[in-house]
């Protein structure tokens, strides 16, 4: 979503770029100094808003703004919303030639022009309507699709732009099936980021396309439609439904908990290869990180912010080896789109194998999460009542049980990375759910009870 404001934390190394960084003061700089754009369409610029942030406390910080010239186009992250400019700060030398060094409020930042990202290469392909249909008919060639696309049809959504890390966009295009003889449409994602990030989702798209074929599995994942190495490009599938949260809106909880907890237990037990073993270190890896940049970030927590790491560092070495399964590693409410009685599950980025703990304790936090995300218009106690129903169901349909020691440290890590994510990317009351998030990993580790845990 396109935002006017932005909650940015105090930054001791970035210091008053920081501030620096507001729409209005990005809007004037760019207007005068953006000399590589025409200065007519320079003038036109009437307003700057927030597509993306991604801030590391003490290192860097990255925004992407839209520059529009007319004040009501909607906030939807439809293509193209005037011009996209990200900046990044502090100045890095040597800074790439695609790059523009701009001084906003004094202070020396880099800018980079949409679709010029220094990373991001791939998404060149895509900037102009035209181009974007060739490259999808060159997939669709590769792929034997009869299908004949009206090029003038084809409409762009921005879905994400996290700049220099990923971006993914929706085509949408109207055209005729040539065995047929009938009017179709096609829909599908589009990818970009590092090469070798998209050669691994690839694979594992193609495995799970594969595994769960025969329909004999309660979900599916998004088939390869196009793969691109080379530009760093992955296209799949787009496959339509509800979201857990429009589902829950309009069912019964008991019943769309139920059917969740099957897609993870039948998750769980799909064959291991080609995914390799979570690391050891990776856990304690995960919390190092979400730790250290709570505490840059929010220094006023940061006494019970370090109570937490020494405890759950504790009670992670004594967390006893159990039965290993196959991860999704990020299993949470937005993963999952239901159409009917088809599950579809996005996101595979983080597959691995590991302690199926991880994946039950990180979607029953980010449930319950759920009711203190002022976003979301959801009752806490309804929060934390969806999450018991999953975990009862999950107990069912795996066979097991929640394993309170495990339960407690994956949902304290999980309760410190969802603050951390929501920080990094600067989202409207990241401080508030911050504090909680932290909180509530702090009473998860006294208690070490999952039903406490849940309370």
């Amino acid at each position: 979503m396109l935002t006017d404001g932005i909650e940015l934390p105090a930054d001791a190394v970035l210091g008053p770029v920081v501030e620096a960084l507001r729409p209005a003061n990005v809007l004037e700089t760019c207007r005068a100094q953006l000399e590589t754009v025409d200065s007519a369409e320079r003038a036109s610029w009437r307003h700057c808003r927030i597509v993306e942030a991604l801030y590391h406390p003490g290192r860097y910080i990255r925004v992407a703004y839209a520059l529009v010239s007319d004040e009501s186009v909607p906030v939807k992250r439809n293509w193209p919303e005037g011009q996209i400019v990200y900046l990044h700060a502090p100045l890095r030398p040597p800074m790439s030639r695609r790059g523009h060094a701009l001084t906003l409020n004094g202070q020396d930042v880099e800018a980079y022009l949409f679709p010029n990202d220094r990373r991001l290469r791939g998404l060149r392909k895509f900037a102009s309507r035209q181009d974007a249909a060739k490259v999808w008919c060159e997939w669709m060639r590769t792929s034997g699709d009869q299908f004949e696309m009206s090029a003038e049809s084809l409409r762009r959504v921005m879905i994400r732009y996290v700049p220099e890390q990923k971006w993914i966009i929706r085509l949408r295009v109207r055209g005729v099936d040539s065995l047929s003889g009938q009017p179709s449409k096609r829909s599908i994602a589009v990818r970009s980021a590092t090469k070798r990030s998209c050669a691994i989702l690839a694979r594992r798209h193609q495995f799970l396309a594969e595994e769960t074929s025969s329909g004999d599995r309660p979900f599916q994942v998004p088939g390869v439609v196009g793969f691109q190495m080379a530009g760093g490009l992955l296209a799949t599938q787009w496959i339509r439904g509800n979201s857990l949260m429009e589902s829950l809106a309009a069912e019964s909880a008991a019943d769309v908990m139920d059917r969740s907890a099957a897609v993870l237990a039948s998750f769980h037990a799909l064959p291991a290869t080609p995914l390799a073993a979570l690391p050891e270190a990776d856990v304690a890896g995960r919390v190092r990180d979400a730790v250290g940049d709570l505490a840059n970030a929010c220094p006023e927590q940061e006494l019970r912010i370090r109570q937490v790491e020494r405890e759950l560092y504790r009670r992670l070495e004594g967390l006893p080896g159990g039965h290993q399964a196959v991860l999704h590693n990020d299993f949470h409410w937005n993963q999952l789109r239901i159409q009917g009685d088809r599950f579809t599950l996005l996101d595979l980025e983080r597959m691995c194998i590991g302690d199926p703990m991880i994946d039950v304790a990180n979607f029953a936090t980010q449930l319950r999460m759920l009711g203190h995300r002022r976003e979301h218009d959801v009752d806490a106690e309804q929060a934390a009542d969806w999450a018991r129903i999953f975990l009862q169901a999950w107990s069912q349909h795996s066979g097991g049980h929640v394993a309170s020691d495990s339960f407690a440290c994956y949902s304290a890590l999980s309760s410190l990375e969802l603050a951390r994510g929501m920080m990094r990317h600067l989202r409207p009351g990241w401080r508030e759910l911050a504090s909680r998030c932290i909180e509530t990993a702090h009473a998860g580790l006294v208690s070490a009870d999952a039903e406490a845990v849940l309370s």
